[in-house]
Order: C-alpha cells, then sequence, then structure tokens
C-alpha cells in the first residue's frame, strides 16, 4: 500500500516537472511580448512587465522545487533567476542614467537589458529541452496525463 502511495506521489511530481517546464515557456514569451508591446508604445504601463517577470520567478522557484524532487537540473529555472538579477541592475542603471543625463550608465543599461533578453531565450529553450527529457525518461506517465486530460 505504501509503495502504490509512494509511486503515485512519484507521477504527480514528473506531471508537474513536465506541465511546469511546459508551461514556463509559455511565460517568457508572454513577458517578451509585454515588453515588446510596451516598446511599441502600445502598453503604456511598465507594472505589467515587472508584474510577469515576477510572476515567471515565482513560477521558477515552483520549477526548481519540482525539478529537485526528481533530481534534474533545473538550468531554465537558473536561467530566470539570474535574469531577474540582472534586470533589476539593469533598471537601477538606467534611472540613474536619466536623472543624472549620463550616457554611459544608459548604454551599459541597455546592454544589460540585451543579456536578459537573451537569457531570456536561453532559459526559453532550457525549459522546452527539459520538458522533451522528461516526456522521452518517463513517456508511460506523461501520455497517462495527457490521455486523463482529454
Amino acid at each position: 500500500m505504501k509503495e502504490e502511495i509512494d509511486e503515485n506521489k512519484e507521477k504527480e511530481v514528473i506531471q508537474k516537472a513536465y506541465k511546469y517546464n511546459g508551461l514556463l515557456g509559455i511565460w517568457i514569451i508572454a513577458v517578451f511580448i509585454s515588453f515588446l508591446l510596451q516598446v511599441a508604445k502600445i502598453i503604456t504601463d511598465s507594472y505589467l512587465v515587472w508584474g510577469f517577470g515576477l510572476l515567471i520567478l515565482i513560477y521558477a522557484i515552483a520549477l526548481h522545487v519540482q525539478n529537485h524532487k526528481l533530481r534534474i537540473k533545473s538550468i531554465a529555472s537558473i536561467l530566470v533567476y539570474s535574469l531577474n538579477v540582472l534586470s533589476v541592475i539593469g533598471a537601477v542603471l538606467i534611472i540613474l542614467a536619466n536623472q543624472a543625463h549620463n550616457l554611459l550608465e544608459l548604454e551599459i543599461g541597455l546592454l544589460v537589458g540585451f543579456v536578459t533578453v537573451i537569457l531570456q531565450v536561453l532559459a526559453l529553450v532550457s525549459a522546452l529541452l527539459a520538458t522533451r527529457k522528461l516526456r522521452k525518461l518517463y513517456p508511460d506517465v506523461v501520455g497517462n496525463r495527457r490521455k486523463n486530460i482529454k
């Protein structure tokens, strides 16, 4: 009986890790699209992008926990952590550059912003690769999840 409960718990962890890895990519795409809409001046509320970034950070923590339970290295969540730190640094540099009218700080802030975009793409790719890896490692569990949804 206990083995059956442990097996069901493990299957649930596998299914959550698969779902979280797949949905992290969608969250990153949503942040990127909202950022592009903000740059194009279609969205003028910068808090929307910051809110999405915070949601991705919370989601990356949950993803990291699920991957840790399966003993899978979570490169995507580590990239999300680092891009959040870099985006805060870049935002502070841009704000300071605007106040001091310093072009060098503004260029460094924009460069940091460009690096965060690259890290977002890398996090997206690594999350999708982790989803693919989970599908290959546990085809019966992920396949059962798909059958249960339909």
